[in-house]
C-alpha cells in the first residue's frame, strides 16, 4: 500500500478553492445576520455570496471526492 499522498495539483487547487469559498461564504452569512440583528440593510452582493457560496463549495468538494475515487480505482 502506498502511504505517500500523490495528490495532483488540480485536486489540491480545487480543495483549497472550496475551502476558501466556504470560509468567505460563512463570513458573509455571519455579516448578514449581524446586520439583520442591527436592523441595517445588507447589500445584494453580500446576500448573494452568503446564499450561493456554501452550495458552490459543497459541489467543488464533491468533485474532489469523485476525482479522488477515480484515482484510487485506477491505481488498484
Amino acid at each position: 500500500m502506498n502511504t505517500t499522498a500523490s495528490n495532483p495539483a488540480s485536486q489540491r487547487i480545487l480543495t483549497f478553492l472550496a475551502g476558501g469559498i466556504a470560509v468567505v461564504s460563512l463570513a458573509a452569512l455571519v455579516t448578514v445576520l449581524v446586520q439583520y440583528m442591527l436592523q441595517v440593510a445588507a447589500t445584494p452582493a453580500l446576500l448573494a455570496v452568503a446564499l450561493y457560496g456554501l452550495p458552490l463549495a459543497f459541489i467543488l468538494l464533491m468533485a474532489v471526492l469523485v476525482l479522488n475515487f477515480r484515482e484510487r480505482r485506477r491505481s488498484s
